[in-house]
């Protein structure tokens, strides 16, 4: 049993209630040797000279008029480092893969944060959220290295999709704050944001997850902001998986997830109607 809420569904019911769901079919990931070999390894260096490693993955025999989704992935704390190699697991993996098997081409790129630094200051609060006005420095390099991407790259510039887990999944809560105009779509896995903050992304659609029983990043985070979004009416899905603690990226491996995640395209803005006279 688990709790996976869509859209309207979701609101008839309690965040107590839990809904049967059907099987999923899971993706299995390729490792980590053969996903090195299909992405490169590069990093990213600003003006300022300030850098961030990342991972590239670019479909192949893409023509060239294709313009694709692109697909940007925060890890978790485990993952931070300098190999440029931990930051393709527990999400880039799974999601490569379907990418090649269900032959929907997207561009996957996965930052590598430092030991000793964090995507997003809301990872120091675990129990309570707060966004600063200004990203900071790591958050900021993501957001500058998303922009290289859509320059250089053959990106749909309506499909920037955001997700992340732990660690990340602050990051995701924090960039779609600061930057709400860029993001199709997003899914934060077991992170932790601020609800005074949902208005400025509440027309983005999202997907959030959550364990039940999470020791590092506390429930009730979650349910606050999805608590917050159903308030204002947002295109948000809720999934609080019962009886699991903190690891649920395992929610990459399913295929409806991904086909969902992988759809999502920026609605265009419509121009207000002039005032009568």
């Amino acid at each position: 049993m688990r709790m996976d809420l869509g859209i309207k569904a979701a609101r008839a019911v309690s965040l107590a209630v839990l809904l049967a769901a059907g099987t999923a079919q899971g993706v299995t990931p390729m490792g980590t040797n053969e996903l090195s070999r299909i992405t490169q390894a590069r990093t990213f260096v600003n003006d300022a000279l300030e850098f961030v490693s990342y991972r590239l993955y670019v479909p192949d025999h893409l023509s060239p008029t294709s313009r694709v989704p692109l697909v940007v992935y925060l890890h978790g704390s485990g993952a931070c480092g300098s190999d440029n190699l931990l930051n393709l697991r527990d999400g880039p993996d799974a999601m490569i893969t379907y990418s090649r098997v269900a032959r929907k081409p997207v561009i996957v790129v996965s930052p590598q944060c430092p030991k000793g630094q964090i995507w997003s200051p809301l990872f120091w609060t675990p129990q309570t959220a707060f966004t600063p006005d200004e990203p900071m420095k790591m958050e900021r390099l993501v957001k500058e290295l998303i922009d290289q991407c859509i320059a250089t790259l053959p990106v749909d510039r309506d499909a920037i999709l955001l997700t992340g887990v732990s660690l990340g999944g602050y990051g995701v809560w924090s960039l779609l704050a600061h930057y709400p105009d860029l993001f199709a779509a997003a899914m934060p896995v077991c992170g932790g944001g601020d609800s005074k903050t949902c208005e400025r992304f509440a027309k983005i659609p999202l997907w959030i997850f959550h364990g039940e029983r999470d020791g590092n990043v506390s429930v009730k985070l979650a349910r606050s902001m999805v608590a917050e979004l159903w308030r204002l009416d947002a295109p948000v899905r809720y999934r609080e998986i019962p009886d699991t603690g903190h690891g649920v990226w395992g929610v990459y491996r399913e295929d409806a997830i991904l086909k969902w995640f992988f759809s999502q395209r920026r609605k265009p803005k419509v121009a207000p109607k002039p005032a009568a006279p």
